[in-house]
């Protein structure tokens, strides 16, 4: 009965703005991706995941192999998004001009070439923080703790094969820290994580849209359909509160204040 009442008021508020908008923006179906069969492709067998907004996808023009090849930035890939690895090699990204591990692999679109090895986690499964703040641990020990913390909504790889006594080990990228958890030995409590399709999804939206600045037009554009596809299609996420909160922040007191009287409604 609590949460009825609650969703109701929520809901009705969010109506109530939504019909003062003079023109509401088309949004789309939001891109799910999904796993995909390898390709008989020489050396580029293991799925994977892309760990950070923007990745590119880069080629090696005249690849004899050697770590002076330089890369070529080709095009964007999206946080979330699976594609299949291959083979791991140093190579020179030419904006620097340092030398870098670089991974071989597939879009679903056909696509191939290399990116940053850092931005790519091998196997594993998509969740997502649902902590406001997760302790990384050294080994599934309590008594481990790194003092690293994971930020909530931080989209990562877990390995559910690495399950020990409530931890799993995890791959990341932190958009908050801008950080990489990349080496072995990091483990999170598999209760600080959610791999529930609304939740990730709807992360993985929130991520991509968060950079677009509201001061340019088109990326402002960009960040709303972004957000709303969010709403409209994971309504049940753990952080549909928040995104409705960017969506409308004029209702933001107000949900506040119906979720501070939860003690006064009563099953």
């Amino acid at each position: 009965m609590k949460k009825r009442l609650l969703l109701a008021l929520v809901f009705g508020v969010f109506l109530l703005f939504s019909c003062n908008k003079k023109e509401q923006s088309q949004v789309s179906q939001p891109e799910i991706y999904e796993e995909f069969e390898p390709a008989d492709v020489s050396g580029i067998v293991n799925r994977g995941y892309v760990l950070r907004v923007n990745s590119g996808l880069l080629a090696i023009d005249d690849d004899t192999g050697e770590e002076t090849n330089k890369t070529r930035w080709v095009e964007s890939m999206s946080l979330g998004e699976t594609i299949l690895t291959g083979e791991t090699r140093r190579a020179t990204f030419s904006s620097d001009g340092v030398v870098y591990d670089f991974i071989e692999i597939k879009r679903e679109n056909g696509k191939e070439g290399y990116a940053f090895a850092m931005q790519v986690a091998v196997g594993g499964q998509l969740a997502v923080v649902i902590d406001e703040k997760a302790n990384l641990y050294r080994s599934p020990k309590v008594v481990d703790v790194s003092g690293t913390i994971l930020s909530r909504r931080t989209v990562v790889v877990y390995y559910p094969e690495t399950e020990n006594g409530g931890f799993v080990e995890v791959r990341a990228y932190d958009p908050e820290r801008q950080a990489y958890i990349r080496t072995d030995n990091n483990y999170i409590r598999y209760t600080s994580i959610s791999e529930t399709e609304a939740d990730v999804q709807s992360a993985i939206l929130l991520q991509t849209a968060l950079p677009l600045r509201e001061s340019n037009s088109a990326e402002k554009t960009r960040r709303d359909a972004l957000l709303e596809s969010a709403l409209q299609f994971y309504p049940d996420s753990e952080f549909y509160m928040e995104i409705l909160e960017l969506v409308h922040p004029e209702t933001a007191g107000f949900i506040q204040d119906v979720y501070g009287m939860d003690e006064f409604f009563e099953e």
